[in-house]
């Protein structure tokens, strides 16, 4: 091999070298300021801690849109409604005054966020209409498609409920999600035997559901047992 074929292939290797660098410090870039809501992730059945990570990312992360995510994350487990929608718009406009790659992906986390305040707050067609618009711009978010299941199901829409349920049953990633949704759908057809049976599955095998505030829960359990009893 002549000294220039030598010195083409060193370029070679030191190019791909570079390059792999390069993507490794963009990738890292990229997922540092979710350190936090990664870690608290790990404490997703221990509450108390994973507010306080939620908590302390929007304190380390600051003015980054993160920091909104994440906090708007906070409010919503502990009941805080109104004050997660300000977190979220507050979390909007940064990615509006900022709209660079990172932001543009953020708003989708954001709306979501915003549709679980939504359908928290009782208000089931601001839910729908925000969780397909989520949908809609990435179908890689299934948990916004269990938001269209449940809203659909709240406001009696079971046949459209039930078309949304398909698409997420087989979903690894919506599996806490799955048996919410079935017991939506079965109090929204007046079988409130079932969907309790589903809400109680979903509340044993786990102290918190990651995307409701416990007492959602709670409420949920109430109504039924009640429609339960009016009904036989």
């Amino acid at each position: 091999m002549s000294p220039h074929m030598e010195y083409l292939n060193l370029n070679l290797t030191s190019t791909i070298a570079g390059l792999a660098v390069v993507l490794l410090v963009m990738f890292a870039r990229l997922h540092w300021p979710f350190r936090y809501q990664y870690i608290s992730h790990l404490f997703k059945s221990r509450t108390e801690q994973r507010l306080r990570w939620l908590d302390v990312s929007y304190r380390k992360n600051r003015a980054r849109s993160v920091a909104m995510l994440d906090k708007s994350t906070y409010e919503i487990l502990i009941g805080n409604y109104e004050l997660a929608e300000k977190y979220i718009v507050q979390g909007l406009n940064v990615c509006k005054e900022r709209p660079s790659l990172f932001n543009q992906a953020m708003i989708h986390y954001l709306f979501y966020n915003l549709a679980i305040v939504y359908y928290s707050s009782g208000r089931y067609s601001e839910a729908l209409e925000v969780a397909f618009r989520v949908y809609q711009r990435d179908q890689g978010m299934t948990d916004s498609l269990a938001v269209i299941a449940c809203a659909h199901a709240r406001l009696g829409e079971v046949e459209s409920a039930q078309e949304a349920f398909k698409l997420i049953s087989g979903k690894r990633s919506a599996r806490d999600w799955r048996l919410f949704c079935l017991a939506e759908i079965e109090a929204a057809k007046g079988n409130y035997e079932h969907a309790l049976a589903h809400l109680r599955q979903l509340m044993g095998k786990s102290s918190h559901f990651l995307h409701l505030n416990r007492a959602e829960l709670e409420k949920r359990l109430e109504e039924w047992q009640k429609a339960s009893t009016q009904a036989s």
